[in-house]
């Protein structure tokens, strides 16, 4: 994903960008709530900051997880150590 088409979905509208979170993942929306609020809880209160990590993490999670397609499927437990395991690779305060 190159920085211009990254910026362009971190700008979209709150609709927009939970739609392309669930097409593009398979998220659905009480799993996009539950990593938006994880991040907002560890003080990223800035919404394109807080986007910007979303993104970072599910694309994060597809390479950690070994997809071949972006679809995720967390398990019971997954969501929160996987991320964990993200801010611990990528620096992010915990």
């Amino acid at each position: 994903m190159t920085m211009e088409e990254k910026h362009s979905i971190i700008n979209l509208p709150d609709l927009l960008f939970v739609q392309y979170c669930t097409e593009t993942f398979g998220l659905n929306r009480g799993v996009y709530n539950t990593i938006d609020k994880w991040f907002y809880m560890k003080n990223v209160k800035d919404i394109k900051a807080r986007r910007e990590r979303i993104l970072d993490f599910l694309l994060f999670s597809v390479n950690y997880m070994n997809k071949e397609e972006n679809r995720l499927k967390f398990g019971k437990g997954n969501l929160v150590n996987l991320l964990v395991a993200y801010s611990e690779r990528r620096a992010v305060p915990v």
